[in-house]
């Protein structure tokens, strides 16, 4: 159930990116990356613009073409690594769950997207735009479900995948309803409320485990 790469995103846009093929080149993407997640983080999607991606990394905008011919593609390259990352979250989530308490487990269920937007504000700013900005709007939600399915047949590994599927769903809502939470400043007890979430995952975790035995 772990995801696999989506092609949609890395080829979004037009025009053919240029793939780097010695460690000087990866460093470049690497630093044309970076930029993007700082102009995209500061001023969205809509706002950011090649040539000021291109000024912040030291770059020419002509380097910055030949690696990203569009401004939907380097933004494509950097929603697929941010989806890597969590799903190398959720990998090694997955690995521990067997073995931990269950309260320690719904506490980082719970906390996952919140702790990840807060550390990569680009993309907070690019999966808000990406459904009328870029392709794959589905895939990223389906992606990040499958990772969660992973870690729901590691706990309950005699539910029926289609129950999996189901129960997924429930805690992405959950897990998204903490971010909605935590971005809501007119609720005075965030945390607590947050807290509270954190409560309920825990308890239904707890009956998706009973169901499987």
């Amino acid at each position: 159930m772990a995801s696999q790469k989506s092609t949609a995103i890395l080829s979004a846009g037009s025009g053919q990116a240029k793939s780097p093929q010695r460690a000087r080149g990866h460093a470049r993407v690497a630093a044309l990356l970076e930029a993007a997640s700082i102009e995209f983080a500061e001023k969205g999607y809509d706002g950011a613009t090649m040539t000021a991606i291109a000024a912040r990394a030291g770059s020419s905008i002509g380097s910055l073409y030949q690696f990203f011919p569009t401004k939907d593609q380097i933004a494509g390259a950097l929603v697929e690594n941010y989806l890597n990352m969590l799903a190398e979250t959720f990998r090694k989530l997955s690995e521990a769950a067997p073995t931990l308490d269950l309260s320690l487990l719904a506490s980082r269920l719970t906390r996952t997207f919140l702790k990840f937007r807060e550390t990569h504000p680009a993309f907070v700013a690019l999966v808000e735009t990406y459904s009328y900005a870029l392709p794959g709007t589905v895939s990223i939600r389906e992606r990040l479900r499958g990772e969660i399915e992973s870690v729901l047949a590691a706990v309950a590994p005699h539910l029926a995948p289609a129950e999996i599927t189901v129960r997924a769903a429930v805690i992405q809502q959950i897990m998204k309803g903490a971010v909605a939470i935590n971005g809501d400043t007119s609720i005075a007890g965030r945390k607590a409320a947050i807290d509270e979430l954190e409560g309920l995952m825990q308890h239904y975790l707890h009956e998706v485990i009973k169901l499987s035995r």
